[in-house]
């Protein structure tokens, strides 16, 4: 419990949540630089062996997962409406998975899918959440900068990819330090949070 309250990170009880990264949304502002964070929280998802579950909207009228993403190690990728990720697919896999007790959740957009999503998520009182602030999207900076207010003050944790993937590794001894440090080694790209000096 105090674990949860502090918004420790356990391997072991961990599960990250991509949404709805798709072709459609490449127009908006921060897009690229967006993708190279997700790609990071992504791979290391695969490195770590963190299961990933992965949603994409109306697929047909908005596109696939983007092909920057290596997903195939996914425990589903799932076509929905519902702006929230917690339809019965997603329940049923997070069922399969009752050890779960922290979500990293990222994507897009801020203030409407992933802020439904983890409203759905809160409202279980199963899980905390933790939403990675350089890896979510909206289509305009005061939605998403709105959006993670909203989030914290309901109870997320609003974190960076760097320090999820540090939370999670623990210690420079871990046997697979090298293999991440190739994901940090690049500064997180500036996805727009803060105005430059």
């Amino acid at each position: 419990m105090a674990m949860r309250r502090l918004g420790m990170l356990n391997p072991s009880k961990t599960l990250f949540l991509l949404c709805d990264v798709q072709e459609k949304f490449r127009f908006m502002n921060q897009f690229a630089d967006f993708a190279k964070n997700v790609n990071k929280l992504v791979s290391f998802s695969k490195i770590f062996e963190i299961p990933l579950i992965v949603t994409e909207q109306n697929s047909a009228k908005l596109g696939k997962t983007i092909s920057d993403l290596d997903i195939e190690h996914a425990k589903g990728v799932f076509d929905k409406t519902k702006f929230s990720m917690c339809i019965p697919e997603v329940h049923q896999l997070l069922g399969d998975h009752q050890y779960i007790e922290s979500i990293v959740l990222f994507g897009i957009e801020s203030h409407i899918c992933v802020e439904h999503t983890a409203l759905d998520l809160l409202a279980t009182d199963k899980y905390s959440v933790h939403i990675v602030a350089d890896c979510v999207l909206s289509r305009t900076l005061t939605d998403r900068m709105m959006a993670l207010d909203r989030m914290r003050s309901l109870g997320c944790f609003i974190t960076t990819y760097e320090n999820v993937i540090f939370k999670l590794m623990k210690d420079k001894n871990h046997p697979k330090f090298n293999d991440v440090r190739k994901l940090v080694t690049e500064t997180s790209s500036d996805t727009g949070l803060f105005p430059k000096l």
